[in-house]
């Protein structure tokens, strides 16, 4: 497994060679942004066990800088944390005792980069992608996966699972605001979050907009292919069934008429 060039972000993490390729290839560049996330002394909150520290964001990237602080104090990774979970964002760095009982008095603040769109979440998109096509396009429904669709549908499926991306961060932004304060700013969030929902609904149209006028093609599914030649087809070449033809017509020679290279010898 590496990473993409001057980031954390992780590649080759697909379940097959083909989810890898989209993802890594066609669809976290157009997602970069949000796939290496910078949060800065984000305060932390103690579990009921008053041992355990958490963040509202999980996912965290390994490998990239992570820093914690207690009342204002660095603290070292090595011995004075446990049980740091990256995926559910989560560690333990104890807690002042009064009295013999744990209690939340420190101020623990976390430094770290996360990732929304993981590569669970980016394949679940692909997948109904896929399915989309197979019951939607122009054409008899079909049964493909990602992993046997064509290459030609590679940018349809990339569209309509990046829309799916673009949906998601809509849907958190208006069921919880503050969990898109990494894309707008604090002072944003405060005033309403300016145009951050108008700029997502835009590249959510833009990308529905692409895909539909691919699937809405007559020729997306079959291509431009010629029907394979018949059994009739190769008879008539080969002089064989001159007593018949298409539509009952009969040949009259069992062979093709047309140019030759003598004709105009």
């Amino acid at each position: 497994m590496g990473v993409f060039s001057g980031t954390f972000i992780p590649t080759g993490q697909g379940t097959s060679d083909k989810m890898s390729h989209l993802v890594d290839d066609l669809l976290t560049p157009r997602l970069m942004s949000f796939r290496q996330i910078h949060m800065a002394d984000l305060l932390c909150e103690l579990k009921p066990d008053c041992e355990t520290w958490y963040t509202p964001f999980g996912n965290w990237l390994i490998g990239e800088k992570f820093v914690v602080r207690k009342n204002g104090m660095m603290l070292n990774p090595d011995t004075e944390l446990q049980d740091v979970d990256p995926i559910y964002g989560t560690f333990k760095a104890g807690v002042v005792e009064v009295d013999g009982q744990r209690v939340p008095r420190d101020i623990v603040e976390a430094t770290f980069v996360f990732d929304y769109f993981p590569q669970a979440v980016l394949e679940g998109f692909l997948t109904c992608a896929v399915s989309l096509i197979n019951c939607t396009a122009e054409g008899t429904v079909t049964g493909y996966t990602v992993e046997s669709a064509p290459v030609a549908w590679e940018g349809v499926i990339v569209d309509l699972a990046f829309a799916q991306a673009m949906e998601k961060l809509l849907l958190d932004y208006d069921l919880w605001k503050y969990r898109l304060v990494f894309a707008i700013g604090p002072n944003e969030v405060e005033s309403g979050g300016g145009d951050i929902t108008g700029q997502l609904t835009t590249l959510k149209q833009n990308a529905e907009e692409r895909a539909n006028k691919a699937l809405d093609n007559p020729k997306f599914k079959s291509g431009n292919y010629l029907a394979p030649p018949t059994s009739m087809y190769f008879n008539s070449i080969r002089g064989f069934g001159a007593s018949s033809g298409v539509h009952g017509v009969p040949f009259t020679t069992g062979r093709l008429k047309g140019w030759k290279p003598t004709k105009w010898a």
